[in-house]
């Protein structure tokens, strides 16, 4: 389930609780946590949107599976979401307060794709530029996709810039199908 205006009011509200308490880079890395678990398994979305399953069963559950690896701040604010029966929501609100975090210390996500993973040099030297454009800390993830041929696509803060060798030869091809040819005889 996506609401904007629920996600973002209760993402704001612990985000706001975890700067009060000094406790943000753990609030972050919760709700990083458990925006992983609920992206891997289904089964655990499911249950969070079922209206039959029980509020007390859905915090016993919710409990058995974070209460060790997260902050007591991250479960009491999963316990009240669920009391207030916006446990569908908690995916996209883990989502949501990873973008406050992000915004709040200057961070930016960008993708590469390439054709094969990145050496850390290449890795360090590609941060390195768009750190040094954007004025802002790039966090970086990375994916492959051997269709590209070659060369890299990189995309930050919706803008994407395409060097690979696949956009190249579709260029050409495009060049060579515009008839230039002039019959003048």
């Amino acid at each position: 389930m996506d609401n904007p205006r629920i996600n973002i009011r209760y993402a704001k509200a612990l985000f706001d609780l975890a700067v009060e308490n000094k406790a943000l880079d753990q609030a972050h890395a919760d709700m990083a946590l458990l925006a992983r678990v609920c992206q891997q398994n289904r089964e655990l979305q499911i249950m969070l949107k079922s209206p039959v399953i029980m509020v007390d069963k859905k915090t016993a559950i919710m409990r058995a599976i974070f209460s060790k690896d997260i902050g007591k701040l991250s479960m009491a604010f999963i316990e009240i979401i669920i009391r207030k029966r916006r446990e569908a929501h908690l995916f996209n609100i883990a989502l949501k307060f990873g973008d406050l975090f992000r915004e709040h210390g200057n961070i930016r996500k960008a993708v590469v794709t390439t054709v094969s993973p990145l050496s850390e040099a290449m890795r360090k030297q590609l941060i390195e530029i768009m750190t040094k454009q954007t004025g802002s800390t790039i966090e970086l993830m990375e994916e492959t996709d051997p269709s590209i041929i070659g060369g890299m696509i990189v995309k930050l803060d919706g803008i994407q810039f395409d060097d690979s060798i696949r956009k190249k030869l579709f260029n050409l091809r495009n060049e060579f199908n515009v008839n230039t040819f002039v019959k003048d005889f």
